[in-house]
């Protein structure tokens, strides 16, 4: 090999993986300094961000983000360095990087290094560095979370134990003399017996390995999570917002929107709401004990400024796993929502099956029997007595059946005489027929008359209905016996489509005191129409 390209291939290596057990703080890291902040500078600063600045132990950790991924992570570790270091490259590494969080790893070099006349540095110059540090951070950046790493166990620099825990002892002073936080990472990384746990180290006895690092990664983590006041008072926000639905409490509910004109978007694809339509649609909902509960397990915080968003993963009873992301605004009134999306978790193996479950034609057919479920138990609505109302929970419905939807050629029939057509009371109601519907179920070719109503086609609103009743196979033993109606308008050309998923029964299948139309045997199909609804009982 190339002796120049030997030497610098050597030079190259020692650089980045010091392995000296002595240690000489004070040298040149311009350079390295440098490259940090322009990698800092090029990430989007889109979550909140932790800088580790210090020594090799944070240079060396090449998947720290695997450790903290709800965060955006700033590796400023520098190999070598001492807290004097750090102190001289303040600026950079810390103002520059614009961290919200910030964690130091200092003082293991430190309490090797060896001072010109050949002695070790004193403790209380370390401290007094750290101190000087500690002052300046807490006067240029007053409200910046600090976690003061301790320096570290090793098999390589054991014998120094007992000048580590003095230096670990006063910076643990010093952090609770700043209100920082002092993380004392010996108990993570020594066995039960106070023993360093070699297994942890790489072969310079040193450097933590994979399992080192993901051990320091994990404490450091949950310290961090468990001590961040402003994750606390956003998590305590969101859930107490989450409990006001859950006690139905409209007032706090919605008392958290900033304003009106705020988003709530839902799960449905026509619920895209302001906090205004939002609470108005939701107004019964909250006439109850409890509106709807949703309880988070999982949440990830964002900030840039006064705006701060978040992600979350919610348990509800009725909606299963959901997904929430949320925009909060810092606000002279506190936090406020502005915007706040759900969506449903879709497991990847059931995505087949569900995407033929949310066509637009299912959809709209389970629109209409909510809506018809709701007209029954509505007050102001309702054909039912107060006493059949309060029996009443809701229609039972055939599952949806795509083949009852079916493409019918429409035949519009001139000079049809009006008939009487039976209805329940005796009192016969006058119609025509208007066309003749043809179609094909099952191979089986098929016909129905559309009707029109004397007294409704004299009303502006009505003059395009047509009624469609039919009996088939099921009428009489799992639907209702005189048979069911379909209200359509008029068709614009010669083909139309009968869903026959919008059957519905008249009111005298629930209630006594109305006139209901029988439908004429001519409108009687052999076959079993397992679509729209199923007859009620005792009627």
């Amino acid at each position: 090999m190339n002796r120049v390209l030997s030497i610098s291939l050597l030079l190259s290596f020692t650089h980045l993986v010091p392995i000296h057990l002595s240690a000489q703080c004070g040298q040149n890291y311009d350079r390295e300094v440098r490259r940090i902040v322009k990698s800092a500078q090029k990430l989007p600063h889109e979550k909140t961000r932790i800088v580790f600045a210090g020594s090799s132990t944070f240079r060396l950790w090449n998947n720290m983000a695997e450790s903290f991924p709800e965060y955006e992570v700033v590796n400023a570790g520098i190999g070598g360095s001492c807290f004097d270091d750090l102190y001289r490259y303040k600026d950079e590494l810390i103002s520059n990087t614009e961290p919200d969080i910030l964690v130091i790893y200092e003082g293991d070099n430190d309490i090797v290094h060896v001072e010109k006349d050949g002695s070790q540095r004193e403790v209380f110059t370390i401290h007094s560095d750290a101190w000087k540090l500690m002052n300046w951070i807490q006067y240029t950046h007053p409200d910046l979370p600090v976690f003061l790493l301790s320096p570290k166990p090793s098999p390589a620099r054991w014998e120094n134990l007992a000048r580590y825990k003095a230096v670990n002892s006063r910076l643990e002073e010093l952090t609770q003399a700043y209100n920082y936080y002092f993380m004392d990472c010996w108990p993570w990384l020594t066995d039960n017996n106070g023993q360093v746990d070699s297994k942890l180290f790489i072969s310079d006895m040193l450097h933590l390995n994979a399992k080192g690092n993901g051990r320091l990664g994990h404490h450091i983590s949950e310290i961090i999570r468990n001590a961040n006041p402003e994750e606390k008072t956003l998590d305590a926000f969101v859930d107490q917002w989450h409990l006001a639905a859950a006690t139905a409490d409209s007032a706090a509910y919605f008392g958290a929107f900033h304003n009106d004109e705020s988003i709530f978007q839902g799960t449905d694809g026509g619920e895209y709401w302001t906090a205004g339509e939002f609470r108005a649609w939701a107004a019964p909902y909250f006439r109850r004990e409890s509106a709807w509960t949703f309880e988070a397990f999982e949440r990830h915080w964002y900030r840039k400024g006064n705006t701060l968003w978040f992600n979350e993963r919610l348990d509800s009873p009725h909606m299963g796993k959901c997904r929430g992301v949320g925009v909060v605004r810092a606000t002279s009134d506190g936090l406020k929502i502005d915007h706040y999306s759900l969506s449903f978790e879709v497991p990847n193996e059931v995505v087949g099956e569900l995407v033929p479950l949310a066509t637009p034609q299912r959809i709209e057919v389970l629109k209409y029997q909510q809506e018809l479920d709701d007209f029954y138990t509505d007050s102001t609505t309702s054909p039912l007595t107060p006493e059949e109302r309060a029996a009443f929970h809701g229609h039972e419905f055939f599952s949806y059946n795509p083949e009852m939807a079916v493409e019918a050629n429409i035949e519009v029939l001139e000079n049809e005489p009006w008939f009487n057509m039976a209805t329940s009371s005796g009192v016969s109601k006058e119609y025509r027929r208007y066309a003749k519907a043809t179609f094909e179920v099952r191979g089986q070719t098929l016909e129905l008359f559309l009707y029109q109503s004397k007294r409704l086609m004299a009303m502006e609103e009505y003059q395009d209905h047509l009624f469609l009743p039919f009996m088939d196979k099921t009428t009489g033993v799992s639907t209702y016996g005189t048979g069911r109606f379909m209200d359509i308008a008029k068709p614009e050309g010669s083909t139309m489509v009968l869903d026959f998923n919008y059957a519905y029964n008249p009111y005298c299948a629930y209630t006594d005191g109305y006139s209901c139309p029988i439908t004429p045997k001519e409108n009687y199909i052999d076959i079993e129409v397992n679509a729209g609804i199923k007859g009620p009982e005792g009627h």
